[in-house]
């Protein structure tokens, strides 16, 4: 499935919640790489004295090795220096060529629930990857994901996205739920000369996406189910989060290609999913505005 995942650690429990995450994603033929952000401050700085950055450096490998060591997991090393921790991840990303990068919840979240610290937001936004984030008290389960939640809306990112999720169902025998939610309409606001039956509309709307969805699924080779629902696909996603052990989404659809940029129900769900979370970056050739990273824009995140 992911050939090569970043896994960032910090010596604290969302570190472990992390890898426990990456380990799980990784299956039998992903590479882990194990990740420590030391800071460390190019300008004239005591960070930037060189005695000083080889002592930070030594101590983010000792912790990363005793971290690893801890938890019995096989991976790579990497030490990177940087000022902000998310920036250090995009970097060992690209540097990596990965296709992951896994982080860990706010330890001042709930047990059990992803609610992104300034991290893992900083780390979602403009990631030239896939980004995992891992739910809170994760690493203390000894089981892997039986079932994965789709957001499912018919565009490019979301069939991406039930394509990873299909990938990770053939790697862990899950089973998938697809959730697609229909925007409740909005009546007019103004006087108008015709008159709009919206129930009948919504009706109308709903059984053509049943009808879809179906067909979606008839044509899956996994084991998968899918529903309809109206309301706000924040809220709607964010209760489905609560009955599957993860959650794979895909980010908004405008934006570089290859990069994640949050929209607002990615965004919700950062801060309330009741399991891990995995957003995808958009992918090539769907047609929308900034398709193509423009010239001169640096790769940095």
């Amino acid at each position: 499935m992911f050939k090569k995942i970043v896994v960032g650690l910090d010596g604290r429990e969302g570190g472990r919640d992390a890898l426990t995450l990456a380990a799980r994603l990784a299956g039998d033929g992903g590479e882990l790489i194990a990740t420590q952000v030391f800071p460390y401050d190019s300008h004239p700085s005591r960070a930037a004295l060189g005695e000083f950055a080889v002592a930070l450096r030594e101590d983010a490998q000792k912790s990363l090795d005793h971290e690893l060591a801890e938890a019995g997991v096989d991976a790579r090393t990497m030490v990177v220096g940087d000022s902000s921790y998310a920036r250090g991840l995009h970097h060992a990303a690209e540097h990596e060529r990965a296709d992951l990068i896994v982080v860990g919840s706010t330890h001042h979240g709930p047990l059990g629930r992803v609610l992104v610290g300034d991290v893992a937001r900083g780390t979602l936004h403009g990631a030239p990857c896939a980004v995992a984030v891992a739910s809170r008290g994760l690493a203390r389960e000894d089981r892997g994901p039986s079932t994965i939640g789709v957001g499912f809306d018919d565009s490019e990112e979301s069939r991406e996205a039930l394509a990873v999720a299909v990938d990770l169902a053939h790697d862990t025998g899950a089973r998938l739920e697809l959730l697609s939610v229909i925007q409740l309409p909005v009546a007019m606001a103004f006087p108008t000369a015709y008159t709009y039956e919206w129930t009948d509309l919504a009706e109308r709307d709903r059984t053509a996406v049943e009808e879809q969805m179906e067909g979606v699924v008839a044509e899956l080779d996994v084991d998968a189910s899918a529903s309809t629902v109206s309301g706000s696909a924040a809220k709607e996603l964010t209760e489905l989060s609560r009955r599957v052990d993860l959650m794979v989404v895909g980010s908004r659809r405008w934006g570089p290609a290859r990069r994640l940029l949050l929209g607002s129900t990615a965004d919700h769900l950062a801060g309330h999913s009741a399991c891990p979370l995995l957003v995808l970056p958009r992918g090539e050739g769907t047609g929308q505005p900034g398709e193509r990273e423009p010239a001169g824009v640096a790769a940095d995140g």
